[in-house]
This record gives C-alpha cells, structure tokens and sequence, in this order.
C-alpha cells in the first residue's frame, strides 16, 4: 500500500478511529525506540568455570541416556500409584 493510499484509507475514517490510528502509531514508534534502544545494547554472556558460555553449555551438556529416561518413567509411575492409594 502506499503513502498515498494509507492516507486516503485514513482520511474516510470516522474520528474516533482516527484517533486509535494515532495512539497505534505513537506505539509503534515507541516500540522502535525501545527496540532501537535494546539492540544498541552490548551485552556480555556471563560465563561458566572454564571459560564456556552458558549457551554452550545449554546446548551442548549432557543428556540422559534412554536407560536414565526408562528408570525415570518406572519411578514416576511408582510414586503415581502411591499416590493415589
């Protein structure tokens, strides 16, 4: 759409729409400022002993094994039926 027919679609509308186009607009401009503001932002990722990122060790850690998962469900299933006698 363009310039001119945003402002033409604007300008056939009643005046209380207007009036929400205008606080939508001064919104959007505030959340670019915001945005602008979070993105000039130089943050440091904290790191973990050893130097690693905590990114890295969020994805790359370790993960259970499929016989740690099967003990897990077998324990789960155990405490659910004590739990419900």
């Amino acid at each position: 759409m363009t310039d001119l027919q945003l402002f033409s679609e604007i300008s056939s509308l009643p005046s209380n729409l207007k009036q929400e186009v205008s606080t939508f607009v001064a919104h959007l401009k505030e959340k670019a400022k915001n945005k602008t503001l979070i993105s000039d932002l130089q943050v440091e990722e904290p790191t973990v002993k050893y130097g690693t990122k905590l990114s890295d060790l969020l994805l790359k850690g370790p993960v259970f094994s499929e016989t740690q998962i099967k003990n897990i469900e077998e324990t789960r299933k155990s405490i659910n039926k004590w739990r419900t006698k």
